[in-house]
């Protein structure tokens, strides 16, 4: 299974178009693409402009054909009007022999990763809307790879299937490029996922992988465990990614 993200900053006040749009005509043409299994389209929860659609996929060579086939472009093409436009202008003639500057459109970033779902299946209670999406990032130490998969699947995924309000969890290898595993999971609310993260589990689950991170991921725990203070992840060491999932449908 291949996982599919198409980050995107979103024009102010539009962000009710787009959801229509994805709602409405995106999604029925996933729908029917060859391979797809999933699509959703998430709200950042730091910033409301930023969005995201997720896109899971039985292969990489199926996410290939989609694009080379040109349906991407064709959907990109009902949602361009509402992108972001950058800093940059490009300058241009305009009808009447003049120069004129215009802003330039901000492209959206896309990212395909493999996922290791750990034999689960999609729930068809990803349909719908409003559930919460949480990414962890962690960086591994060469060689370490398998230790890290073999824990998270047994451990790790294993937890989060009993823990109130989590739905689904799939892990993302992207060592070969960065050197990281992400860590996506679906939960019903941000209140469980703030339960999960303040009441120790999420502390306890960091440990059991805590020999196969970073030498400056290690040294960085072993300074919070002889703190009196909380725990504290921060960018440097482990970054965690929050969104909304405000539409969201299972095609198979």
């Amino acid at each position: 299974m291949f996982l599919r993200i198409v980050k995107a900053g979103i024009r102010r006040d539009k962000g009710p178009a787009l959801e229509s749009v994805y709602r409405d005509v995106l999604m029925p043409e996933l729908e029917k693409t060859d391979g797809c299994l999933f699509a959703g389209l998430l709200q950042g929860v730091d910033s409301s402009q930023h969005y995201a659609s997720l896109t899971l996929w039985e292969s990489a060579g199926q996410i290939r054909d989609y694009n080379e086939s040109g349906s991407f472009e064709r959907n990109m093409a009902h949602i361009r009007s509402f992108l972001e436009e950058t800093s940059e202008w490009s300058i241009q003639l305009s009808d009447e022999d003049t120069i004129e500057y215009v802003p330039v459109k901000q492209d959206p970033v896309i990212k395909s990763y493999p996922v290791d779902s750990g034999g689960s299946n999609l729930p068809d209670y990803l349909e719908g809307n409003r559930r919460f999406m949480r990414m962890l990032s962690l960086k591994i130490k060469p060689g370490q790879e398998e230790e890290f998969k073999r824990i998270y699947r047994n451990d790790i995924q294993t937890t989060l299937k009993k823990t109130s309000g989590c739905r689904f969890s799939v892990l993302i290898d992207n060592t070969v490029k960065e050197r990281e595993f992400l860590s996506l999971s679906i939960w019903d609310d941000p209140e469980s996922v703030k339960l999960y993260e303040e009441q120790g589990e999420f502390i306890n689950l960091l440990k059991k992988i805590r020999h196969t991170l970073t030498e400056l991921y290690q040294r960085k725990m072993a300074l919070d465990d002889k703190s009196k203070s909380r725990f504290s992840v921060t960018s440097e060491d482990a970054e965690i990614s929050k969104f909304t999932l405000v539409a969201g449908k299972t095609f198979r």
